[in-house]
Parts: C-alpha cells; sequence; structure tokens
C-alpha cells in the first residue's frame, strides 16, 4: 500500500450533518461551529434548508442561552469568511430567533394564595421562585424562509 492511500471503514464514514443541533452545558463550543459550517457546505445544492440550533428549558442559573448566542455569532462570522469573495457571494445568513419558556410549577390562582405570594415577595424574606424555565431556539439559513416574520413569537 502506498502512503498517499488510505483505508477508509465503515465507521469512518462521515454522516450528513443534520439540521438541528442542541446547545449544551456540556459540550464544546467549536464541534458545534465546525457541525454548522459542514452542513452549510454539504447542503450547498440545497441552499433553502435551515439548520436550526436550540436550547433545552432549564433554571435560569443553568440556562445555555449565552452559549447558544455565542455558537450562533462565531458560526455567521465563519460562514463569510468561506464565502469567495471574488464570486460576489457577500450574502450572510438570515438569523431567526424564537424566545419561548416552559411552565414549571403553579402559578398561584385568583384569591388568598396569590395575595399572599404577592405579600411575601413584597416584604423581601424571601425571593419568589421562578416558575418559567427560558429556552431559545435559532434558525440560520442562506435564504429569507417565507412566513417567519409573520410568525408572533420570531425576531
Amino acid at each position: 500500500m502506498n502512503s498517499e492511500e488510505t483505508v477508509t471503514t465503515d465507521s469512518q464514514l462521515a454522516a450528513p450533518p443534520s439540521d438541528s443541533i442542541r446547545i449544551t452545558r456540556q459540550g464544546k463550543i467549536r464541534f458545534w461551529v465546525k457541525h454548522g459550517l459542514d452542513f452549510f457546505q454539504v447542503s450547498s445544492e440545497n441552499p433553502d434548508k435551515p439548520l436550526t440550533l436550540h436550547t433545552s428549558p432549564a433554571d435560569v442559573a443553568q440556562s445555555t442561552i449565552p452559549r447558544l448566542i455565542s455558537v450562533v455569532e462565531i458560526l455567521k462570522r465563519e460562514y463569510l469568511k468561506t464565502l469567495d469573495i471574488s464570486v460576489g457571494q457577500l450574502t450572510g445568513l438570515h438569523q431567526y430567533n424564537e424566545l419561548q419558556w416552559e411552565q414549571r410549577g403553579e402559578i398561584a390562582a385568583e384569591g388568598e394564595d396569590r395575595a399572599s405570594t404577592i405579600t411575601r415577595v413584597l416584604e423581601g424574606k424571601k425571593h419568589p421562585k421562578l416558575t418559567l424555565a427560558p429556552y431559545m431556539k435559532v434558525t440560520l439559513c442562506r435564504k429569507v424562509l417565507p412566513g417567519m416574520h409573520e410568525k408572533k413569537d420570531v425576531t
């Protein structure tokens, strides 16, 4: 076997990148950015296909939304570096943000419980308990996605 020849096994074949990336606390930013860039390189024949990056609902102290924003900004910057300026490819990625939340626990109903909860919070003895868990979804695409701007929660 020549030094130029390489052997590739089935386990070494690269799987096509999926169109969704979940950002976690323990993952590496460089892997997510590489996966996103690979997605846009492979999907050059289908430029309408969007890439969605999202977090999972979590407590505010454990939120991965700041990591998601970092990954998106790095991905957009690195994507621009891959464009061929001599051909006139200067269009970056279109970004659609959705900030959502999930209910974690019961909100006090009208009446006695609600009044006592408000009184306790205003007294300052205890901090109000967080009942909503925020999460975010960012969609990146080479072309404008029709109908995304009309959605209520999309910016």
